[in-house]
């Protein structure tokens, strides 16, 4: 049985005790035990011996008085009454003190949490205190998703992201990851229609956007969200090396680019690499639900394709050969960035990775890197609505609605 399984069957059980509203038996345990007595017409001393149970720890059962109940004790009681072990339990439990189901209620919760979130990459990421207690760490979790109980967080999202057996450290913040990713995307519920041929037609409009650090980015995804593709951008998480992710959310295509890298041109990069798949995996991704780009193909899209369309968007192999000879000639570069309608940090990071030779790190290091991480604060100044930073991610996506989409 899978821990969702469990704690359905056992939410099952112990919600109406903690409502105090089930009386499915009508009777006590001990009410059925003395019916069993009469029935077989034998003394407690014999019952005693049939069952192999002492008669004070059988009392302590019966009369809900034990503060520990041994299983084995549990489960011999429940042949000897014809009753299922869950029947036998949901008698026992509907007894117990509210508090003492509350706690059980709580080690449940705690457990569920400790099993489904990394907590300590939590506080890494400042959304959750350190001296949170656990309440504390529940209600700021359901608040922030939305959730009327916290196991809603596996259960009302049916995505691939959940259907692993084992959820490690990384998964888990890669499962937190998508999660709010997946409901900015349906609270955000683009009201366009995709319309395949209206991006065709504005994918070659969009590279001399990259030219403006401020405003560009906005300014392609308030175009792309009109002709129903959204964008957002979600920051990479240290155990989450994610540069870009691709989902389909209510049938429509939705983007996430992220800060991997720290490097303004890969915002633009991981862009057009996650709109080839809109274009030419679209199919594949509405069976498959998301794609992130950046850790191991899950799904086998193909990712050298896609990088190949964003390399050659921005800087082809013709264009690539007749600037690299100029590479140290840093007004060389800016004029010719200029002619072909991309920021220079285009040139220098692109030839770097060709090469990846340590005179040409040094080169792109001394002219461009502190530019190019200084660019993508800048970039992302309007864009940027860290949902990991509100209180609710309707906060953010409230904010991402006025700003960037340019919707009251």
């Amino acid at each position: 049985m899978s821990d969702l399984q469990f704690n359905e069957h056992f939410s099952k059980l112990i919600q109406p005790l903690i409502d105090k509203s089930n009386d499915a038996f009508g009777k006590t345990l001990r009410q059925i035990f003395d019916d069993r007595e009469r029935e077989l017409r034998m003394s407690r001393n014999q019952l005693e011996k049939l069952l192999n149970i002492e008669k004070k720890t059988l009392n302590g059962i019966l009369d809900n008085t034990a503060k520990r109940v041994d299983v084995l004790n549990l489960i011999k009681l429940a042949v000897f009454l014809n009753l299922k072990t869950d029947q036998l339990i949901e008698l026992y439990l509907k007894e117990m003190s509210p508090e003492a189901i509350r706690e059980i209620e709580a080690t449940r919760k705690s457990n569920y949490m400790a099993s489904n979130f990394d907590l300590v990459q939590l506080y890494k990421i400042k959304f959750v205190n350190k001296r949170d207690s656990n309440l504390e760490v529940e209600d700021k979790l359901k608040k922030f998703f939305g959730l009327k109980n916290i196991f809603e967080y596996s259960h009302n999202f049916q995505y691939p992201i959940f259907s692993r057996s084992k959820n490690n450290s990384n998964n888990k913040m890669r499962d937190f990851w998508i999660k709010s990713a997946i409901t900015q995307f349906e609270l955000i519920n683009n009201s366009n229609d995709f319309d395949r041929q209206v991006l065709v037609e504005l994918i070659p409009k969009i590279k001399p956007y990259s030219m403006n650090i401020q405003k560009g980015l906005m300014i392609v995804a308030r175009a792309l969200y009109n002709c129903g593709v959204t964008v957002i951008f979600q920051k990479s998480l240290p155990s989450v090396q994610v540069r870009g992710a691709t989902m389909i959310i209510n049938g429509k295509p939705c983007i996430v680019i992220t800060d991997l890298f720290k490097r303004y041109p890969t915002l633009w990069f991981a862009l057009m690499h996650e709109l080839h798949h809109v274009l030419y995996d679209l199919d594949e991704l509405k069976e498959r639900t998301y794609h992130l780009s950046g850790e191991p193909d899950l799904f086998l899209l193909n990712e050298d394709l896609a990088n190949g369309f964003a390399r050659n968007y921005f800087l082809n192999e013709e264009k690539t050969q007749y600037i690299e000879p100029f590479i140290r000639n840093e007004f060389v570069v800016k004029e010719y960035a200029k002619k072909i309608q991309i920021d220079p940090s285009f040139i220098y990071q692109f030839i770097m990775y060709d090469k990846n030779e340590l005179s040409m790190r040094n080169a792109y290091n001394q002219i461009y890197n502190k530019k190019t991480s200084e660019d993508v604060k800048n970039a992302l100044k309007n864009f940027n609505m860290n949902p990991w930073e509100k209180n609710t991610i309707m906060e953010a996506v409230e904010e991402l609605k006025k700003t960037v989409y340019n919707l009251n």
